[in-house]
């Protein structure tokens, strides 16, 4: 179950009294927790970068568990739109240099299309 508006607070608040570091860190997965909110977790993984969603993991435990796979925003990422349609979201998530012709076409239709 994801935890309500007043518990991310909490959390928010939590993270920040008890955060050392640099200020962009807590930033970024402040921002990618609260995004992630809207457009799901699925979006957030393919935009975010490895340090962010490692950084966002080790201050809040798996973003996962506080958004769901898709917002009710997602269909405005193009990103998810492109993964979508070449159909293997974790072979391009773990950068398998096989998918890159598959992702040209398939973002080459999703341009096409109108996006």
């Amino acid at each position: 179950m994801i935890p309500s508006d007043e518990e991310l607070d909490a959390k928010i608040t939590e993270v920040c009294g008890n955060f050392v570091g640099q200020l962009d860190d807590l930033y970024a997965a402040v921002g990618l927790i609260v995004v992630g909110r809207r457009f799901g977790w699925r979006v957030m993984r393919l935009v975010a970068s490895r340090r962010h969603w490692s950084v966002a993991v080790k201050l809040f435990g798996d973003p996962k568990t506080w958004m769901d796979q898709r917002g009710v925003f997602y269909r405005k990422s193009v990103a998810l739109k492109i993964i979508d349609g070449v159909g293997d979201y974790w072979a391009f998530i773990r950068g398998h240099k096989a998918m890159a012709q598959d992702v040209k076409k398939a973002a080459e239709n999703v341009v096409n299309d109108g996006c």
